[in-house]
């Protein structure tokens, strides 16, 4: 840290990593240490057994010296590391070029909250180690009874709401899916507000929009009513917060996610309210045609294109359309080979209504409190498999393209780029006669989801 010596240590470097430059230099610690004239003795110690700290230290100095290594091109941008915030604003006061980040110990132990604002205010970038809380961090560092991040109750807790793992970060990856989808020609984009990743997906629907990538009207964007907000007197203003999170003046395509509404409790977040039994608590006044009515509104108002619902019965949909101004135009239920929806399918045919199928491959990635071990597989299916062998096709796409030949809407849900580019890969082929109904004849019968309705026993308004 000697700003004589900073140039010389990049250097070094660059040697190691076989580059001409690096795209990010960063100060690791704001303390120098001895240097004795061993490059590889990175820790010295003292007689304590310590790192013996230098006896000088000037830390603009070595900022400056590190301002130089952007002149000369030997970096692309500069930063620091474990810096306290008095320390990024010394810095900050007489620099040329600002740190870019500050890259620090951060996970939900360590949120670094006033750090993280005070940075933002020079447009200093946090970057986070140990998000996972460094679990393989050396043994002398460790004591037995630190508190693990990957086992922390409302982490584990989380995990099974998403059906991932603790380390997982559902945000991202939501990022990464829609991006994938919409560079695959995808304009369809299904979510909901109980998903709890609609800001996610507002943020690459406007990367796209603004960059010229794709026009907002060629996108039919699907969101949800969640639960807790089926009052009526609550829907315009979910609908609100949905488009703040999407970015959006207006949906294609809004949905009422479940018929049986939960215990609102002023908490926008709370989407899953849970009883003691620990189900979710529904509320103790419904009024389905009262949301239906205010679900009206929202396409009058200009905020919804059309409206729809999501896991309503046969019964449920025909009351509504007894009444409706503005009729669904879809019900979006789980739907595959193993729970073909007939019924249901033939019943709103009559209304004019579409089904949307979700869960087309029996939501392999479901949450694991509701698999079974021994729930049969719809991709691994024989009947699947053969098929798929005949066209040269893999199993979710002959899946989807079973349901598509039946009239139906398909939403298959992947995080895999290459998977998602596939899925759409269903419009070169058409499954003969003979194949849709030796798919028709598979008389296997699951509903995954089954948990959704039976948490519900005794509601008049369960769906099944």
């Amino acid at each position: 840290m000697d700003p004589k010596l900073v140039k010389r240590s990049l250097e070094l470097s660059l040697k190691n990593l076989q580059l001409s430059y690096v795209d990010l230099y960063l100060v690791h610690l704001h303390i120098p240490l001895v240097y004795d004239g061993d490059d590889t003795n990175v820790s010295p110690k003292n007689e304590a057994g310590n790192w013996n700290a230098a006896d000088k230290w000037d830390l603009l100095g070595t900022w400056k010296a590190m301002e130089e290594l952007v002149d000369q091109g030997l970096t692309n941008s500069i930063g620091v590391s474990n810096f306290s915030i008095s320390q990024v604003e010394r810095i900050c006061k007489v620099a040329k070029h600002k740190p870019v980040t500050n890259q620090m110990e951060s996970h939900i132990f360590l949120p670094q909250t006033d750090l993280f604002e005070a940075c933002k205010k020079h447009r200093v970038t946090i970057t986070e180690y140990s998000p996972l809380g460094s679990p393989g961090r050396p043994a002398e560092i460790k004591k037995a009874d630190d508190p693990v991040v990957l086992e922390d109750p409302v982490i584990v807790k989380l995990t099974k709401i998403y059906g991932k793992t603790p380390a997982q970060s559902p945000k991202d990856e939501v990022k990464a899916a829609v991006r994938a989808a919409l560079d695959a020609d995808y304009r369809h984009i299904d979510t909901a507000y109980n998903y709890m990743n609609e800001d996610a997906i507002g943020e690459v629907l406007q990367e796209y929009i603004k960059s010229g990538k794709v026009k907002r009207e060629e996108l039919f964007i699907v969101t949800k009513l969640p639960m807790i907000h089926m009052d009526p007197k609550l829907v315009k203003r979910s609908l609100e917060l949905s488009l703040k999170n999407l970015q959006l003046s207006y949906v294609d395509l809004y949905l009422v996610h479940f018929p049986i509404p939960l215990v609102y409790e002023g908490d926008d977040t709370n989407v899953f309210p849970q009883n003691e039994a620990g189900g979710w608590r529904a509320a103790d006044k419904w009024d389905l045609i009262g949301t239906w009515k205010a679900m009206e509104e929202l396409v009058d108002l200009g905020l919804t294109k059309c409206i729809g619902v999501s896991n309503f019965s046969i019964s449920q949909v025909e009351r509504i359309c007894e009444v409706a101004k503005h009729k669904p135009v879809t019900n979006q239920v789980e739907c595959h080979i193993y729970l073909p929806q007939k019924d249901l399918f033939e019943a709103c045919k009559k209304h004019g209504i579409t089904i949307t199928a979700y869960s087309p491959f029996g939501s392999p990635g479901r949450p694991a409190f509701i698999k079974q071990a021994s729930d049969p597989v719809v991709l691994e299916d024989p009947v699947i498999l053969k098929i798929a062998k005949k066209y040269g096709k893999t199993p979710a796409q002959v899946v989807l393209r079973n349901l598509i030949q039946r009239g139906m809407i398909v939403i298959p849900k992947s995080t895999n780029p290459e998977r998602i580019r596939s899925n759409f890969q269903v419009f070169d082929f058409s499954l003969s006669k003979e194949d849709m109904e030796e798919i028709d004849k598979i008389k296997t019968r699951l509903r995954y989801f089954d948990s959704m309705g039976v948490m519900f026993k005794d509601h008049p308004e369960r769906p099944w």
